[in-house]
């Protein structure tokens, strides 16, 4: 699958999440338990589920970034791992030297902070979506590490994440 494909995916299972959580949320609501048999809401008050629904909302929305993200960064790596080869195979007149060098510049992508790799991209994308894409990776850090020394960043909602990331990896593939 490739990656918008994973991004997509991830979206539609983030949709059909919220939507679930909506219908447990307006069951719970209009009184109509019967739907919520054998579910672990039977046996809790009402206060503690939708306490409890809307805190896995908002987990699941930190999640859905999480995921988006590791897509996104596993997508660019490759880009610019395929980008260095191709470097070296359109090359007519490359020593043992440059073959050398661009070997170890693909070895070492991997370990690239993911901010100088979309800033590589700067000729190619609009910087507003570069902006957005680092915007997205300061609450994705926040998010995956919870510093408490340092402030929570801008929150970034699933649906902007997921429309960002999937138009940059689309106008990075066009780029490349």
């Amino acid at each position: 699958m490739s990656a918008p494909d994973a991004i997509g995916e991830i979206w539609r299972t983030y949709q059909v999440t919220v939507d679930c959580l909506e219908v447990a949320l307006d069951d719970i609501k209009l009184g109509r338990i019967d739907s919520l048999q054998g579910t672990g809401f039977m046996d809790t008050p009402i206060d503690v589920v939708r306490r409890d629904i809307r805190a896995s909302r908002e987990t699941l929305n930190d999640h859905t970034i999480l995921s988006m993200w590791a897509v996104f960064e596993r997508e660019m790596v490759a880009m610019l791992e395929s980008e260095t080869r191709n470097m070296l195979n359109e090359s007519p007149h490359y020593s043992t030297f440059n073959k050398a060098l661009l070997d170890k510049i693909e070895a070492g992508i991997e370990y690239w902070r993911a901010d100088e790799m979309i800033d590589l991209f700067k000729p190619a994308l609009p910087i507003e979506l570069i902006g957005y894409a680092k915007q997205i990776k300061r609450y994705r850090d926040w998010v995956a590490h919870r510093n408490p020394k340092k402030p929570s960043p801008a929150k970034v909602p699933p649906e902007f994440a997921y429309k960002v990331l999937a138009e940059v990896l689309k106008q990075m593939n066009l780029s490349c």
